[in-house]
C-alpha cells in the first residue's frame, strides 16, 4: 500500500497542482510529507479539503481503489441481504477468523460473534439462543454515556438474544442514542432496518400492537428514501398487528399481496444477471409464509384453549 505522502502526491499531481500553489501547507512541509513525514491530523484534513477529496475516498485511493481490509469486512457484514444464506455466513466467518488471527480488533470480533449467532438462529429456527458474547458487548457499551455509531450498530444486532425485559431496555436506549445520528450520512438504511428488527422482536414476544409504531415509522422512512424491499417487509409485518386488532381478512390479504409482489420480483430476477449471494425473493417469500402460517396456527390453538377453558 502507498504511504499517506505518496497518495497525497499522486492526487495533487493528477489534479495538476504544483507544490508551490498549495495554500493549506507550506511547500517545505508538503515536500517533507510527500517524502514520508506524517502530517498532523489538522494539516492532513486541510490538505484533503484543498485537494477536494473526502477522507474515506483518500484511503480508498491509497489502497489501490479498494476498501481497506477492515472497512471491507464491515461492508460485507452490512451487505448481508439474506441471513438465510448459511453458506455465505460460513464464508464470512472464515474471512473474519483469518483477519482476527492477525489483528486485535474488538469491533470486528463483535461482528464475528454476531455471525455465529446468525448461524445458530438459522439452524434452530429460533431466536432463543445463549450468547455470553452478547452480554459482554452489552456490559461494555451500556456503561457509556454516549453510544457511537458502531456501538449502536452492535446493540441493534444483539438485542434479540436477551430476555424480553432486558431487550426492551436495549431497544429504548438504542433508539434514544440513534436520534443523535439523524443527519449522519446514509443513516436511514440503518434506522429502517433497526425499526423493522424492533418490530420483529415485539411480534415474536406476542406484543403485536407494540410492533406497529416501529413499522409505521419504518414504512414512512422507506417511502421517503425509496427503499423498496424495506417497504415490502414493513407492509408484511403490519399484518400481525392488523390481525391482532380483529381485521383478520385484511391481514391475510396483506400477506398475500406481499407474497405476490416478491414472486413478481423473483420472476424479474430471471432476466437479469445476479450475484450468487444476492437476495432470493422466493426464499424470502417462503420465509414470510412459514412465519405467517406458524402465527395463524398459534392463534387457532389459543382460540381453541379459550373455548375449552372459558
Amino acid at each position: 500500500m502507498k504511504t499517506v505522502g505518496e497518495t497525497i502526491r499522486e492526487i495533487r499531481m493528477n489534479k495538476n497542482i504544483a507544490q508551490s500553489k498549495m495554500k493549506s501547507v507550506s511547500q517545505s512541509s508538503l515536500s517533507a510529507i510527500e517524502k514520508g513525514r506524517l502530517p498532523s491530523i489538522e494539516m492532513f484534513l486541510d490538505i484533503l479539503k484543498e485537494l477536494d477529496i473526502e477522507m474515506l475516498e483518500f484511503f480508498y485511493v491509497q489502497n489501490g481503489f479498494q476498501l481497506p481490509e477492515r472497512d471491507r469486512l464491515f461492508k460485507q457484514f452490512r451487505d448481508q441481504k439474506q441471513s438465510l444464506n448459511e453458506n455465505y455466513l460460513f464464508e464470512l466467518i472464515d474471512i473474519y477468523d483469518s483477519y482476527l488471527a492477525k489483528n486485535t480488533d474488538p469491533f470486528i470480533e463483535a461482528l464475528r460473534h454476531i455471525l455465529g449467532i446468525s448461524v445458530e438462529v438459522n439452524q434452530k429456527q429460533s431466536f432463543d439462543v445463549e450468547s455470553p458474547e452478547s452480554k459482554e458487548i452489552w456490559e461494555r457499551i451500556s456503561l457509556q454515556d454516549v453510544w457511537y455509531h458502531n456501538d449502536i450498530y452492535l446493540m441493534t444486532k444483539i438485542f434479540y438474544t436477551f430476555p424480553v425485559e432486558q431487550a426492551e431496555n436495549v431497544l429504548n436506549k438504542a433508539i434514544e442514542q440513534l436520534e443523535k445520528y439523524d443527519n449522519y450520512p446514509q443513516i436511514h438504511f440503518f434506522k429502517i432496518a433497526f425499526l423493522i428488527n424492533c418490530s420483529r422482536h415485539y411480534i415474536l414476544a406476542g406484543a403485536y400492537q407494540e410492533s406497529k409504531k416501529h413499522l409505521v415509522e419504518a414504512e414512512k422512512l422507506a417511502r421517503l428514501h425509496q427503499v423498496e424491499l424495506f417497504r415490502i417487509t414493513t407492509h408484511y409485518l403490519l399484518a400481525y398487528a392488523e390481525y391482532d386488532s380483529g381485521f383478520k381478512d385484511d391481514a391475510i390479504a396483506r400477506v398475500e399481496r406481499t407474497i405476490n409482489i416478491l414472486s413478481a420480483m423473483e420472476e424479474l430476477n430471471k432476466f437479469t444477471e445476479t450475484d450468487k449471494n444476492a437476495l432470493n425473493y422466493d426464499v424470502l417469500a417462503k420465509d414470510f409464509q412459514r412465519d405467517w402460517q406458524n402465527f395463524l396456527a398459534e392463534q387457532a390453538e389459543n382460540g381453541t384453549k379459550m373455548q375449552i377453558n372459558p
